[in-house]
């Protein structure tokens, strides 16, 4: 069987590594892939890494005249059984132009925005594709909810190799060696972009009610991004500047889990959070909001804490209970690690897919 997977998006994020996992599973299964990118995306060096046979045409700009003229010609060379839309802008500027293509269809949903009415809103997972996977439980929602009907929809869980992030407690004091932090600093941490969505102020607003009970208590905000500017000003304003670490992107990233004592995430929209199941390998207690699947990750009470988007005193209070008790975050680490084991491995993920696939096809 022949894929042909698209991509319009140039950066690397938790949807890139996804599709990197996906490929390789089905490169293992023994289907025919080929890729279909726009100029200048990060992705090329994975497809060149894979093996992956690639083409490029501008899937990021509606308008260029060349656009429906390459992805035919594409559509023509590989002529492909199943056409997977691996980004929102794929699903659109490339979905357009193979919608009366042959081939079955279908996209994955990644994160927990409204979807409104029209074409560029839930008809387009009715009319560009023939099914779409949403990555959580939150997501399959809101499909719901713009009018895509159940049985056109699956939820396949994202899933990552447990492996990197297996004891990297254990190299907790070499971790804050590397990163200027106390060996006896009690570390509160959040790995991702630094952009509104995902709450860092909010964060900083709830560790202000924190700093005097706890004062060895430090928040670790790793990660590169526009808000970054902004985010030390606000931690200035409150006095903790010396408090609130923003040191960019931490490579290896892995060093941030290591260096943690509770990971957590107050985002506003999310889709099933790569770092948050890091965090759930690497055995942290996490605090989370209940924006997209961060509550399918953490299961409020029993390995980490849920709270309302937003709601700085709410946050404040589920990081203070950790951060007195050694003994509850250990418990909950442990269990969410457990979880993250049963729920969240490539081990789920390619076969998932693959099931779709074939349901697709037959």
């Amino acid at each position: 069987m022949r894929l042909l997977h698209v991509l319009a998006e140039t950066g690397y994020s938790g949807g890139e590594t996804q599709l990197r996992l996906i490929l390789e599973h089905f490169l293992a299964a023994g289907y025919d892939n080929h890729l279909l990118l726009a100029p200048g995306g990060k992705f090329v060096a994975t497809a060149r890494e894979l093996g992956v046979p690639f083409a490029e045409a501008p899937l990021r700009r509606w308008w260029r005249p060349d656009l429906w003229t390459k992805v035919r010609r594409v559509l023509r060379d590989v002529q492909p059984d199943v056409i997977h839309y691996a980004c929102p802008r794929s699903l659109v500027n490339a979905g357009l132009v193979a919608r009366n293509h042959a081939a079955k269809k279908f996209t994955i949903r990644r994160i927990d925005y409204p979807i409104r009415p029209g074409l560029f809103g839930g008809a387009r997972y009715v009319r560009l594709v023939d099914h779409t996977i949403a990555i959580c439980n939150a997501i399959r929602n809101r499909l719901r909810a713009g009018g895509v009907p159940d049985e056109r929809i699956t939820r396949v869980y994202d899933g990552i190799d447990p492996a990197p992030w297996t004891g990297l407690q254990d190299d907790k004091a070499a971790a804050r060696d590397r990163l200027g932090i106390a060996g006896d600093a009690l570390v509160i941490s959040l790995a991702g972009v630094l952009r509104p969505r995902k709450g860092q102020h909010v964060l900083i607003d709830a560790f202000q009610r924190l700093a005097a009970r706890f004062p060895t208590a430090v928040l670790l905000l790793a990660g590169g991004g526009t808000e970054r500017e902004r985010l030390a000003g606000q931690a200035a304003r409150h006095g903790l500047a010396e408090r609130v670490l923003l040191p960019g992107p931490v490579k290896p990233v892995h060093d941030v889990y290591a260096a943690s004592d509770i990971f957590t995430m107050p985002s506003f929209h999310e889709g099933l959070c790569n770092a948050c199941l890091e965090a759930g390998f690497a055995a942290l207690p996490q605090v989370v909001s209940t924006a997209g699947g961060n509550g399918e990750i953490v299961l409020d009470g029993e390995t980490g804490a849920v709270v309302p988007p937003g709601d700085a005193e709410a946050l404040a209070v589920a990081l203070a209970r950790y951060l007195e008790d050694p003994a509850l975050r250990a418990a909950h680490g442990a269990a969410g690690r457990e979880r993250c084991l049963a729920n969240f491995t490539i081990d789920h993920l390619g076969p998932e897919i693959e099931a779709v696939v074939q349901r697709l096809v037959s």
